[in-house]
């Protein structure tokens, strides 16, 4: 990297990423962390050089500009190579480019992007028009062929990159660079690493606010996403899963929501597939032993039901033993609280949706926030975590009573048991009942 003293001109292609940060957790080498930490403090001195550089121009042409652009947007967001200072300095470099015009983001897209990508053409993908093919490029062994190689992930700094154009563009202006965007998107999410998938899921929800329903649907992409955020869902013992899992559920449930019609079959079955399949019929029994995997689910729960309304109760049987075992107290129940505080948030969603079927599962339900409830007493704590658990045990109770409107006379003998004990959970449910 060329030294960037006084005022001489430094070329953006000095930021150029060393590869050693693919893998920079394993790098264990000192001459080597040394010369990475070196390279970071030179490339902060180059990113305020081309700042300064940016602001004393009046003009910059066209191809330096996007290469410019694509160096500098590397370091706006996460990697073991930005240093906060430098993250500063990219950004206001980028400032200068706030509403890029499309000679700018094409020439980024076409000229740096797009050529990293030639030698792995995603199978599935039309290249040059950014649609699904009607068949795998390559035969059967076309997934195969395509994970050889992979020159594309020594540059860690495309995601940054690709999430920065992503930002930029509008619903008319992504339909324009639709074969520049998803080729790259659809590499990473349907990569076989966990890290990738991730950045894929993530540029994924980008582009699925940014373009039209009628696009996905007419490049056959809606089809595609759907299945490769379903396989997200499969990769469930990495250090990756859990903000997977939540990403994943996330960017599905937009998908869902811009390809198909309110009421209509077809979002009622994607629904249910990712609930029943994906949820209960897959994480909840292949990531039992995974607390931050289930948990995860857990917090996708609320969403999903809501948007499924009481069509969610025929999932009854699964959804309420698995939301109410952690929190009952037992040798084999090591449940944190924030994972109990997340059944129960759930466990609150399903009542409310659910509601002309609870009352079932009344008892199983109740049970289950009175044993929680008192836990929480004979622990003794009462720190900010442990209050705003009371706080959604007291609305869940509140929920149920509402849904079975004749449980009064059962939760009247509960409190009588220990009106000290009991009386806080219950009052404003009895309260509530004879409203």
């Amino acid at each position: 990297m060329a030294g960037t003293s006084g005022t001489s001109f430094v070329s953006p292609s000095e930021l150029r990423i060393p590869n050693e940060f693919v893998k920079y957790e394993d790098v264990v080498e000192a001459e080597t962390i040394v010369r990475l930490e070196q390279w970071k403090q030179r490339a902060c001195e180059v990113l305020s050089a081309l700042r300064d550089q940016v602001y004393a121009r009046e003009s910059i042409p066209p191809k330096e500009k996007a290469a410019l652009v694509y160096y500098t947007a590397a370091f706006d967001g996460d990697g073991p190579w930005i240093l906060d200072s430098s993250r500063k300095s990219a950004q206001e470099v980028l400032s200068s480019f706030e509403k890029p015009g499309v000679e700018l983001l094409e020439g980024l897209l076409r000229d740096f992007v797009k050529p990293i990508f030639l030698s792995n053409p995603h199978p599935h993908i039309n290249a040059d028009t950014g649609r699904k093919l009607p068949r795998t490029a390559g035969g059967p062994l076309g997934n195969l062929d395509y994970f050889e190689g992979q020159e594309w992930k020594s540059h860690p700094g495309l995601y940054n990159v690709l999430s920065w154009c992503l930002r930029q563009v509008d619903d008319r202006a992504v339909e324009r660079f639709w074969h520049l965007f998803v080729p790259p998107i659809m590499t990473h999410l349907d990569d076989y690493q966990a890290p990738y998938k991730l950045q894929g899921v993530c540029l994924t929800s980008q582009l699925l606010q940014r373009a039209p329903p009628e696009l996905l649907r007419r490049t056959g992409m809606d089809v595609l996403l759907s299945a490769s955020l379903k396989t997200c869902l499969n990769f469930l013992h990495e250090q990756e899963t859990p903000d997977l899992i939540r990403a994943s559920v996330s960017a599905q449930l937009r998908l869902i929501d811009v390809t198909t019609a309110a009421g209509s079959a077809m979002r009622f079955d994607q629904l249910c597939s990712l609930l029943g399949e994906s949820i209960i019929g897959n994480i909840w029994i292949y990531a039992s032993r995974e607390p931050e995997a289930l948990k995860a689910s857990v917090d996708c729960i609320p969403d999903i039901v809501k948007t499924l309304g009481i069509g969610a109760a025929r999932y009854l049987k699964a959804l309420i033993p698995q939301l109410v075992f952690p929190l009952i107290p037992a040798p084999e129940n090591d449940a944190s609280a924030s994972y109990k505080l997340s059944s129960i948030c759930a466990l609150y969603a399903v009542i409310q949706n659910c509601e002309p079927r609870i009352y079932k599962w009344r008892s199983t339900i109740l049970e289950a926030l009175l044993k929680c409830w008192v836990d929480i007493a004979d622990s003794g704590v009462d720190d900010t975590e442990t209050r705003a658990l009371k706080d959604e045990l007291r609305a869940v109770c509140i929920a149920l009573t509402r849904a079975c409107r004749d449980s009064a006379p059962q939760i009247t003998a509960i409190q009588s048991l220990d009106n000290n004990l009991f009386g806080p959970l219950l009052v404003d449910s009895l309260e509530c009942e004879h409203a």
